[in-house]
């Protein structure tokens, strides 16, 4: 399937040296615009995929519906990971930044000096790690030192949820792997009364999203693997979708440059506050993609 690439970060910092002094470029708002519109729907259309179990044709985007039971959930989900400022020195950054930097320089939890790599880790203060030991601190410590002051801050509390998202039960009924009579989800299992077979119930899970298929599409009879389809979707998948839906939803509406430049720049700050869902619409490295946003939004 023939998915609309990401957009060139060049392109939006023209648009936005162009806005900042006045001007409207009819011709770059198309194509800023519509670029990000189809990104957004490929990206609404993969997630539609996960939250309903209906495959669009590669070649006519008709809906397949998927004979394995998906088990999926109509929960737009979330990001994991908000901005916030160090305490010490207002920087603004993620909690990965700081698993980063002393991933990249490791340094001693206490001092904050820079460690020396010998067989394992030696502080000069005396304290030493082996290296399985420093990472897995790394990931579980919820002080970690500031990657620009180097001052301990504190791993900020996700924020609260404002509603309670209810997943979509499946049905208790399921088909047996085995014999393909009726199985049932009772006592943490799937259980098959026909032929006795039993599994862990997050295991089936677990062998549903591995578990190939093919796939036919009735408008044009073209048949794919869905392994295959679902590998190609790799850059378009997230749990957070929303931006995208929304984006797709307004672009519609706009009639004026300086609406559509309304809707560009409300995406644009959007991705800049949730920082791990940039990448899949800008076509950049992370880094590079969080330096324009940051000189863009100031």
């Amino acid at each position: 399937m023939n998915w609309t690439p990401r957009v060139k970060p060049i392109k939006i910092r023209r648009l936005y040296r162009y806005a900042r002094l006045g001007i409207y470029d009819d011709l770059l708002l198309h194509d800023v615009g519509w670029e990000l519109y189809a990104r957004c729907r490929d990206i609404a259309t993969v997630a539609d995929v996960y939250r309903e179990g209906r495959v669009p044709c590669p070649k006519c985007r008709t809906k397949i519906t998927r004979r394995i039971d998906p088990l999926f959930s109509k929960g737009e989900g979330g990001t994991h990971e908000h901005w916030f400022h160090c305490p010490h020195c207002a920087g603004r950054l993620l909690w990965r930044d700081c698993r980063q930097a002393l991933r990249d320089i490791p340094r001693c939890f206490d001092c904050r000096a820079v460690l020396y790599k010998e067989v394992g880790l030696r502080c000069a203060c005396g304290k030493t790690w082996s290296q399985e030991a420093y990472k897995q601190s790394v990931r579980t410590r919820v002080l970690l030192p500031c990657s620009h002051c180097l001052n301990l801050v504190r791993r900020p509390e996700p924020p609260a949820m404002e509603r309670t998202v209810r997943m979509r039960k499946s049905s208790p009924a399921l088909q047996c792997p085995k014999c393909q009579a009726v199985a049932l989800h009772q006592h943490g299992n799937i259980e098959c009364a026909a032929c006795g077979y039993k599994r862990r119930w997050r295991d089936y899970r677990k062998s549903l999203k591995k578990k190939d298929e093919k796939l036919e599409c009735s408008g044009c009879g073209y048949t794919f693997r869905w392994q295959t389809w679902r590998k190609s979707t790799r850059s378009l998948r997230t749990g957070n979708p929303r931006p995208a839906r929304e984006f797709v939803k307004r672009w519609l509406r706009c009639r004026t440059p300086q609406q559509r430049m309304i809707q560009i720049d409300t995406l644009l700050q959007t991705l800049h506050g949730r920082g791990p869902l940039a990448p899949l619409f800008i076509d950049s490295g992370e880094h590079n993609i969080r330096q324009m946003l940051d000189d863009l939004a100031s």
